[in-house]
């Protein structure tokens, strides 16, 4: 959904302590990792508790991590102002939308989702053809609000990404202009939505597990949450590994 963690970092997580041999639960961390979203980097200090044991020659992992999403809030404008939002006056014959700038931003939690909630100015034009050219004729100027709820699903059972929830969508500050506007605001919500999924998988926003010969775990479940307006990322994973797939681990984490 992404580079929510690294993968070096992020499978540390998975096994650091895993050479104790009595069945317990250590809690590991924090550990600071470096994530990119849309070409920033957020640092996300992560903690887990790791409940492990011997199940005959492989030892049974049972994971519960979190991640404190606090940089990502404070980085919401800068990362909001990379977003692909509607820039072309003339990209259809007729009225058409333009956001202008991005004056303010906020990621929250809705449940189990994040959403970004984001201000700005926006513009309405029309657009058409005079004698072959592009005749551009401003209609309106007003604040926009833009609203971006995203999700983490687990694609594969090796793998966390991240994706739109629903759909994107642009609302105008006064009556009257979403009136006018009322036509082509759902194109706008649905090309939005479009475009933003796109930049989140160009962005190849997703943690892999590594494949190591007698690994065997599974991510059951990725979501977000909030502590006290804090956002926050939860992970749950639980498998298998022989003591050569943890060797192999720590070969892999030395690289």
């Amino acid at each position: 959904m992404f580079r929510l963690a690294g993968r070096r970092a992020a499978i540390a997580l998975l096994f650091l302590g895993s050479l104790a041999l009595p069945a317990q639960a250590l809690d590991i961390g924090p550990q600071t990792v470096p994530v990119k979203i849309l070409g920033i980097t957020v640092d996300v200090p992560v903690t887990a508790t790791l409940d492990m044991h011997t199940d005959a020659d492989r030892m049974a992992l049972n994971l519960a991590a979190t991640g404190d999403l606090k940089d990502l809030q404070q980085k919401a404008l800068d990362i909001a102002r990379r977003l692909p939002l509607p820039d072309d006056a003339c990209r259809r014959k007729g009225a058409n939308m333009v956001v202008d700038s991005v004056d303010g931003a906020h990621i929250r939690a809705d449940g189990d989702t994040a959403v970004l909630d984001i201000s700005g100015q926006m513009t309405a034009w029309a657009c058409a053809k005079v004698l072959g050219q592009k005749v551009k004729t401003k209609l309106a100027t007003d604040t926009v609000s833009i609203t971006v709820p995203v999700e983490l699903y687990t694609p594969t059972p090796h793998e966390v990404a991240l994706r739109v929830k629903g759909e994107a969508e642009i609302r105008t500050g006064h009556p009257e202009t979403a009136q006018a506007a009322s036509a082509i605001l759902g194109d706008v919500n649905a090309r939005l939505t479009s475009a933003i999924a796109k930049a989140l998988e160009s962005d190849k926003a997703h943690a892999v597990v590594p494949e190591i010969p007698g690994l065997d775990v599974n991510i059951d479940k990725a979501n977000f949450a909030e502590d006290q307006g804090t956002l926050l990322v939860k992970t749950h994973v639980q498998g298998h590994a022989t003591s050569d797939a943890v060797n192999g681990l720590l070969e892999y984490l030395k690289h």
